[in-house]
């Protein structure tokens, strides 16, 4: 148990620290200058976007939430919508404080709630962890196919940002390192029994996530939930750069770029703390430029705050809320 907590508090302080690193960076990098117009943006900013924006997420939220019931169902488990969402909310707050924990708390609350087993319950949020994978990778491979040049061009620009100017030899050693590091990881797997055990157990809950899918008796409305939730998705991280005057013209290729290298941030750190500002600010920047606005590094890092302060400070308080009213009828002790 110990071992367990204090691999818990390394991850999450390690995520924490990136965070915070990349929180700091951010303002860094920034003149004097740059940081004035990086607040005059912010204050100027149109908030009735944002508004529609946080509108949007909450329906998108309601109807994950929903959607949830499609794969529990099947399986003969009961629960309310109002304990779906509760518990879905409740997921997400965790994973603002311990990276990836929000889909195993959530099983949690649901067993609390209606004595769904963990086991199952679990199994349905991997199913759609598989869904948004897909989806988010067909959108990042359209966002590429649209606008090679510009994800290349944005991708050298981070590189150069966090390595500086590569050469040839630069290169080499970085994919020197990575293979190592690889390799240290492989051996670590093959040698640790601990890890290959969590290893075997996440294989066995995708397998039964997977499985759950197939069980699904209402298609349709499964697929209108899904296209729903992503075009919320989509529409709700396009509205902030109507906020501003200056992001407002950015092409939609560059929006949805800027989505993808976003979502790619989250997975840095808590919540994509520093990491989801940082990669959406670098990459509406580069349109900025490119239209010739002056301090458009600083501008596009207030776009980036705004959506991931804005966001972050909804969800959190979402959570809180599901926190409060989340019905705990059931001890997690009993069988699961």
């Amino acid at each position: 148990m110990k071992k367990i907590k204090l691999n818990t508090l390394v991850k999450v302080l390690i995520s924490l620290g990136l965070g915070v690193y990349l929180t700091w960076y951010l303002f860094d990098v920034m003149t004097p200058k740059d940081v004035m117009v990086f607040k005059t943006a912010i204050l100027n900013s149109n908030y009735g976007w944002i508004a529609l924006s946080l509108f949007l997420a909450l329906l998108s939220y309601f109807s994950r939430a929903y959607r949830w019931g499609y794969t529990l169902w099947p399986m003969n488990y009961k629960s309310s919508f109002k304990n779906q969402y509760h518990s879905l909310m409740i997921g997400y707050l965790v994973n603002m404080t311990i990276p990836r924990a929000g889909e195993f708390s959530r099983a949690v609350m649901l067993k609390r709630s209606d004595n769904i087993p963990k086991g199952p319950g679990f199994g349905t949020i991997v199913t759609e962890r598989i869904v948004d994978m897909i989806l988010l990778f067909s959108l990042s491979m359209t966002a590429i196919l649209i606008s090679p040049e510009e994800t290349t061009l944005i991708f050298d620009r981070l590189k150069e940002s966090f390595f500086g100017k590569g050469n040839e030899s630069g290169d080499s050693y970085f994919w020197w390192w990575f293979l190592l590091g690889v390799l240290v990881l492989v051996v670590v797997v093959v040698f640790n029994k601990n890890i290959r055990t969590k290893i075997y157990d996440f294989v066995k809950s995708l397998k039964e996530g997977v499985s759950s899918i197939f069980k699904v008796k209402q298609y349709g409305a499964y697929i209108f939930h899904t296209l729903f939730i992503w075009v919320a998705y989509l529409v709700m991280f396009a509205l902030p750069f109507y906020a501003m005057e200056e992001t407002a013209n950015i092409p939609l290729s560059g929006m949805l770029l800027a989505f993808c290298f976003g979502a790619l941030g989250i997975s840095f750190t808590n919540g994509g703390m520093g990491a989801y500002p940082l990669l959406i600010g670098v990459t509406a920047a580069y349109y900025l430029e490119n239209q010739g606005h002056e301090n458009a590094e600083a501008i596009g890092n207030a776009l980036g705050m705004i959506i991931w302060a804005t966001q972050t400070i909804f969800l959190i308080l979402l959570g809180l809320i599901s926190l409060v009213l989340m019905p705990r009828k059931y001890s997690d002790n009993e069988k699961s």
